[in-house]
């Protein structure tokens, strides 16, 4: 490493100390030592894109994180991928991140695996919009995405509901496991109406609706928890559905708003 760099950083960790549990330092991706035990894995053809854009980057664009051990050695606790595809690439020097407090050997598994479980997902329709954005091939080489990702974003097709930004409410209900079970069974005579995948976008004055009357049916029959009020407003429809809709055949589809 040039001196003059050495000093550099060499000051710069000073600082550092004084505001993080972090330093920085400069390391041949060859000489770190990698993890014998690494529960995550990367696809040959993630690894091969990965090694492509490191040679395009000229380096890694993020810092593996490695905990310096007592012997002076450096162990990457994060990044293995990215320190194996560098060596690969041929880049002789790369920035790391450092841990330089002692750690137990428990210690060092539970920061891998913390790392490992950062692993946030992707929305599909957002994906889709970002990935199309690039017309380019080499950028969409670049990108990382693998052929299933991609075959999965083909099959996603955008319809135009209107030209006014929509605003939407997300309803979520969480059930406890003997409402699960009721449930299901409550829902047994609405199969032949949702028989077939549909998704149904409704007004907002339809969810103002569904409030006021959740509201309604808690105050009525003193519900609390609102799952239950929700399993409630179907059993009271399923009573005031008639016998023939109750049934298991389909019914034919008409052109009326559902």
């Amino acid at each position: 490493m040039d001196e003059e760099i050495q000093t550099t950083v060499k000051d710069l960790n000073t600082r550092l100390r004084e505001t993080t549990p972090y330093t920085l330092d400069i390391a041949e991706p060859s000489a770190l030592k990698l993890l014998e035990k690494n529960a995550r894995y990367m696809s040959h053809e993630m690894f091969e894109n990965l090694v492509a854009n490191i040679k395009r980057d000229g380096g890694l664009s993020s810092l593996p994180l490695c905990y310096r051990e007592p012997d002076g050695g450096l162990l990457v606790l994060s990044g293995n991928h990215r320190v194996q595809a560098a060596t690969q690439a041929g880049i002789e020097q790369i920035l790391i991140m450092v841990i330089d407090r002692e750690l137990t050997r428990e210690e060092q598994v539970a920061i891998q695996l913390s790392h490992n479980a950062i692993d946030g997902k992707d929305d599909p329709l957002m994906l889709k919009q970002l990935w199309d954005e690039i017309k380019q091939i080499d950028l969409k080489l670049y990108a990382g995405l693998d052929s299933e990702t991609i075959k999965e974003l083909e099959k996603i097709q955008f319809v135009s509901i209107s030209e006014a930004r929509l605003e939407y409410k997300e309803i979520k209900l969480l059930f406890l496991p003997e409402q699960t079970e009721a449930l299901k069974e409550l829902m047994k005579d609405l199969d032949a109406l949702f028989s077939e995948d549909e998704h149904y976008v409704l007004s907002r004055a339809h969810y103002d609706a569904l409030f006021e009357l959740l509201l309604d049916v808690k105050d009525k029959y003193n519900i609390v928890n609102s799952p239950t009020a929700f399993m409630k407003i179907i059993e009271l429809a399923r009573q005031a559905m008639p016998h023939e809709q109750s049934s298991k055949t389909v019914p034919e589809k008409t052109d009326r708003a559902v």
